[in-house]
């Protein structure tokens, strides 16, 4: 079960661990990488699916040229830096391993929009980087004497509420079009008939963690072949629901949009991205000494101290103004919704039950503990 994604309590059992954040569409996820690329100064490998800055990177032909190019390296577009990698594909997946984007350690987050295909990035979890010098081993053909380092995933997510999330995206792909996500022909189609139709994708997030999305174009930005018959999707199951939700368990850092604010600063503090915060998840992610080192070039990083609070609560970005769907008034959209988001509001509720419980878990009480202590 994503072998190469590590267990959120085992971290301090591995030497390197790679942040995977999940990109899921319409729940925050833009955001959060701007705001880690503005305020924190982080570099991005991520796809087009998910930023705005890479889905537009074809208007600067020297900029398209260098997502071209075979070798990775750090490029600037949009004001924010990117490996020159797209994951929304296979493909772009496959050149990223062939560049070698995680043993080189050219990003600081990697963000997808499937994590099953993100975690293709890490190989089984036990793809090995030898030092330099040392590639080749004894003279026996073996390689004891080399250095490794063991790359896994570690994944964390901001989630939002399937049916918010569901009329969130059907607004954004009607309206916006400098988006990925805009669709012309939904311009004449009401909610309900968008869910009706063969484009919408039940219990999405369910879906992308048990690997079946099916015959739906997710993550691509060609149309839609219409001389390809439609192939119905793959029927999900209970077990799939189960799987999924053991997945968040035990593989991810658990985030909401609906609590933003509070799911930001733990990202802050597990990861080590606020200079303020206590080093303890660094310390387990690495030891003292990296950990006093990356917290010291973070403060560094941070020019504008309320660089955070702005883009999170009054200046977010991607922001997208639309009709909100009451449950009473709207009952024959809201129910439909529900009946075709089941597992997925299932698998939301249980992700609001681990963020309370990770609250404990991953240490994040150390803070209110803190504050509380006598003088």
């Amino acid at each position: 079960m994503l072998t190469s994604i590590i267990h959120v309590c085992l971290i301090h059992d591995f030497s390197y661990n790679f942040l995977l954040m999940a990109s899921v569409p319409r729940a925050g996820g833009t955001t959060l990488s701007t705001l880690l690329a503005n305020c924190h100064s982080l570099v991005h490998a991520t796809s087009s699916f998910s930023s705005p800055p890479l889905f537009t990177r074809n208007d600067d032909p020297l900029v398209a040229a260098r997502f071209r190019d075979p070798t990775l390296y750090v490029v600037r577009t949009g004001g924010e830096q990117f490996v020159n990698v797209d994951l929304d594909s296979l493909e772009g997946v496959q050149r990223a391993v062939h560049g070698e984007l995680i043993e080189k350690e050219l990003a600081d987050v990697v963000s997808v929009p499937d994590v099953r295909l993100g975690s293709l990035l890490f190989g089984d979890g036990t793809n090995q980087f030898h030092e330099e010098g040392e590639a080749g081993g004894d003279e026996d053909g073996g390689d004891s004497a080399a250095k490794r380092k063991e790359y896994k995933g570690v994944l964390f997510a901001l989630l939002r509420h399937p049916i918010d999330r569901a009329v969130s995206l059907f607004y954004h792909k009607q309206s916006v079009k400098d988006s990925i996500h805009y669709d012309p022909s939904l311009e004449i189609y009401s909610l309900t008939d968008w869910i009706n139709s063969p484009s919408y994708i039940t219990d999405y997030m369910v879906r992308t963690l048990v690997g079946k999305i099916g015959s739906w174009q997710v993550h691509t930005m060609e149309p839609p072949n219409d001389n390809q018959p439609f192939r119905p999707p793959i029927p999900l199951t209970h077990a799939d629901l189960d799987a999924a939700k053991e997945i968040l368990r035990r593989k991810c850092v658990i985030g909401l949009l609906e609590e933003k604010g509070e799911s930001m600063k733990r990202f802050e503090k597990f990861f080590g991205w606020n200079a303020d915060v206590h080093r303890t998840s660094l310390f387990l992610l690495e030891n003292e000494e990296t950990a006093n080192a990356a917290q010291a070039a973070r403060w560094k990083d941070v020019k504008d101290e309320e660089c955070g609070d702005r883009l999170l609560h009054w200046n977010w970005a991607n922001k997208n103004k639309h009709p909100t769907l009451d449950e009473e008034a709207s009952s024959v959209a809201y129910h439909l919704l529900e009946s075709k988001n089941r597992y997925d509001i299932e698998l939301y509720m249980y992700a609001r039950q681990l963020f309370e419980e990770q609250f404990i878990q991953l240490g994040f009480d150390d803070d209110a503990a803190d504050g509380q202590a006598s003088p």
